[in-house]
């Protein structure tokens, strides 16, 4: 049999020490005993212990002392200090050292018992307090607090809700539910006590009998709780989950100590959750940080590659249409220097906007073409496009009017939305880039649609496609700011973005800019 804790006794009077031993025994614990100070010291150096109870009056080391040496081999051991000899300034002297309690002799028993039932209550909850803190991954925290719920206070059921990114609550760990039709029963319940505002502003709401609680009308699968407790989380006075904790065996109810550790357990979890997500969040924006730095760089070098390349096209392109003058223009060598100077020109076009696209500049509001900013931004990414075999369908509309923009935001605008239609078409795919002139709303305005053929957008993540730091793509591919970056570059243009799915597959991005 599992003994409730390990408890070392140091008492210089064998008749105490036995008779201290044996009680605890007798209650499931597992006792060592010690005749001195320097013994119970010896102890704690080669076991692990949970409690000791100690006399401080002892031949050679006293308890005031040893109870300093013993939080030096183990800080996290509780001690309490029984004597009949001490005095006020002895017990704060004690408390001061790290002493848990202290009682006079001679005490009774149970008084002894209940002052070690809180010890140990303490040292569980500090032992939990570790593991719940000793994670910031989400996956291996909330399996913690599951475990650390259902052991601490006994439950045959425990489930942590969380809601999901569609606003629904779902189980985001559980213990004792592997029947899906228990598990679908205890998330309804759930759900509802998260639905009502007067509930979920308690800090603990129980149901002695869940099957016949009005709150639970019409839920089946609920005979078999005798009750249940359910612990709100919430963070700046705002509901953000829910333990659930039942027990289901008859008479089983949950006491008042219980409602108290719950209380507690559910501040501790709370809290844990917040650190989770500001480590999160501060990892997040630590990793924005560096790719900024990184794309700051890259503009640097950009530039000055662009620079230093420009210089040589400029010598070929010279070159090449200088002996294209004395070159026979029906013969296979003109069209090789043609082929040539085409090539040329492309590679400048490409280098005048790479060079456009990192130049670091305040925003310049100017009437712009929406249909060169979609031609100069695809002369960018073009090859890309080739190389990965996805085609470029243009479907520009000519005669537009212009648009008030800054040329290179809106550059970066189709950019993340080109890029983002690429990696949605691994295995190839069609990219569709269309212009109109859009007269809904009761003001002229420009119309962009970016399409692709890709896996489309899947309902689950709809809602948060332009969150910051939202992304689907694996660690290291994406730093989940594209479309944030889209969406507050469209805002400060007075304008809108929308996403949807295409009828025939695939996602489809549009744009809306007033028009001058």
């Amino acid at each position: 049999m599992t003994s409730k804790a390990n408890i070392l006794v140091v008492d210089d009077e064998p008749q105490i020490a036995e008779m201290i031993s044996s009680a605890l025994q007798l209650y499931g614990y597992a006792v060592q005993t010690a005749m001195d100070g320097e013994q119970g010291v010896a102890r704690v150096g080669a076991g692990k212990f949970d409690l000791a109870i100690m006399d401080i009056q002892m031949p050679g080391m006293d308890g005031i002392t040893a109870l300093g040496e013993m939080k030096k081999l183990d800080p996290e051991i509780e001690v309490i200090i029984a004597t009949g000899h001490g005095t006020m300034g002895t017990a704060i002297e004690s408390l001061r050292k790290g002493a848990f309690d202290y009682l006079h002799k001679p005490f009774e028993i149970k008084e002894l018992l209940k002052v070690v039932e809180r010890a140990l209550e303490k040292r569980k909850f500090n032992d939990i307090t570790r593991a719940i803190f000793s994670t910031v991954r989400p996956e291996e925290q909330l399996r913690v607090i599951i475990d650390s719920v259902t052991r601490i206070l006994k439950a045959e059921e425990s489930l942590l809700v969380l809601p999901g990114r569609d606003g629904n609550p779902y189980i985001a760990v559980s213990e004792g539910l592997e029947d899906p039709g228990a598990a679908a029963s205890r998330l309804e319940m759930c759900s509802r006590i998260m639905d009502a505002p007067e509930e979920t502003s308690k800090s603990a709401v129980l149901s002695e009998n869940p099957a016949g609680d009005r709150r639970f009308a019409g839920i089946a699968g609920l005979d078999k709780l005798k009750s249940s407790l359910f612990l709100p989380l919430r963070e700046d006075n705002k509901p953000v989950g829910l333990i659930a904790i039942s027990r289901l065996e008859d008479e089983a109810y949950f006491t008042e100590d219980d409602l108290q550790r719950a209380r507690i357990f559910a501040s501790l979890v709370g809290l844990a959750l917040r650190n989770s997500s500001l480590y999160r969040q501060l990892q997040e924006t630590q990793g924005q940080l560096i790719q900024a730095e990184k794309m700051s760089a890259l503009g640097q070098l950009a530039g000055g590659l662009a620079h230093e390349i420009n210089n040589p096209l400029s010598g070929i392109l010279g070159l090449t249409q200088l002996v294209m003058e004395n070159t026979d223009k029906a013969g296979q060598n003109y069209a090789d220097l043609k082929d040539i100077e085409k090539a040329v020109f492309r590679c400048k076009k490409i280098i005048v906007s790479l060079l456009s696209f990192s130049r670091q500049e305040k925003a310049h509001l100017e009437p712009v073409s929406l249909n060169e900013v979609v031609e100069e931004t695809l002369t960018l990414c073009a090859r890309q496009m080739e190389l990965q075999r996805i085609k470029i369908n243009r479907q520009l509309a000519p005669g537009l009017p212009m648009v008030n923009a800054d040329f290179q935001q809106l550059m970066q605008v189709f950019l993340n939305l080109f890029t983002n239609a690429r990696d949605a078409m691994p295995e190839g795919g069609e990219l569709t880039v269309s212009t109109s002139l859009d007269g809904a709303g009761g003001r002229p305005a420009v119309a962009a649609a970016v399409s692709d053929t890709g896996g489309g957008i899947s309902p689950e993540i709809a809602g948060r496609l332009f969150d910051p730091f939202f992304t689907t793509k694996a660690v290291g591919k994406g730093t989940g700011l594209g479309l944030s970056v889209c969406l507050g570059i469209i805002n400060r243009h007075n304008g809108g973005i929308r996403a949807a799915n295409r009828p025939g597959g695939g996602a489809a991005f549009t744009i809306n800019l007033p028009a001058l």
